[in-house]
């Protein structure tokens, strides 16, 4: 009896391990910037199959039409972050004041997306452009901000601390380019996603169409989907920006 019940505690105890150590972590954050809906819509089903969700970045939301809005609307109710990229998508470096920036390009888009039915918390600068003066302003209306780089050092994206969130550095963030013309291979990849895992933060990136063009500011679904096999064998889990913002701030 005694025996058998030894073998019944060790067959638990490695179950349990076994699921602890399978037990994803939320390490990686994919964004989509502009106004490419058609295209991300279309895709819905890689997103589900990796179980991905990833926050859209949605610009001059004034043009988006009631087709338009419905899929975002279907992206949202499927677990996606619908989130502001500001009204004309002109950098914000250029305007005068933050002030000025704020009533033409913060208030309106909010104003539009509250409209359709968006609460917006998370925005990402057009062309990645910000100063210490203009997220001041924004931390107001939002709760992440995020920024963009590319891979200007040529070198392994572990190496940009500053695309990496976490509980100390979470509410203005950088991310880091994935479309075709930032040529982030694979194996590249994966060293990010091997930092934040290890490091508990949470890497960021950004890319913009979803086609089989191969052009610039677009990705393609084949390396989109290399990607999220990364993060599967990784053990890698996606979060959205709202979440990532709740995960690092009830630490």
């Amino acid at each position: 009896m005694k025996k058998s019940l030894f073998f019944i505690s060790a067959a638990l105890i490695f179950t349990l391990f076994f699921c602890c150590s399978q037990e994803k972590k939320e390490a990686i954050a994919f964004c989509f910037d502009d106004s490419s809906i058609e295209e991300w819509y279309n895709y819905r089903d890689l997103f589900k199959k990796y179980d991905i969700q990833a926050t859209f970045f949605v610009s001059r939301p004034q043009l988006l039409d009631s087709n338009l809005i419905g899929k975002l609307g279907v992206l949202a109710s499927e677990g996606h972050e619908i989130a502001c990229h500001s009204y004309y998508h002109k950098n914000a470096t250029e305007y005068q004041t933050p002030n000025q920036y704020m009533e033409q390009e913060i208030l309106p888009a909010l104003l539009q997306f509250r409209q359709f039915g968006f609460q917006v918390s998370s925005f990402a600068y057009p062309f990645g452009a910000s100063n210490c003066s203009l997220d001041s302003a924004l931390l107001f209306y939002f709760k992440t901000i995020r920024k963009a780089t590319y891979n200007l050092l040529d070198t392994n994206i572990d190496q940009y601390p500053e695309i990496y969130a976490c509980d100390t550095a979470y509410r203005v963030v950088n991310a880091m380019g994935i479309d075709y013309n930032f040529n982030i291979t694979p194996e590249n990849f994966e060293t990010g996603i091997k930092r934040a895992l290890n490091n508990n933060e949470v890497l960021i990136v950004y890319a913009h169409r979803i086609d089989t063009s191969n052009s610039n500011y677009s990705i393609h679904p084949d390396y989109l989907e290399k990607l999220f096999l990364v993060c599967k064998k990784k053990g890698a889990k996606s979060i959205t920006m709202e979440k990532m913002y709740e995960k690092f701030n009830n630490y």
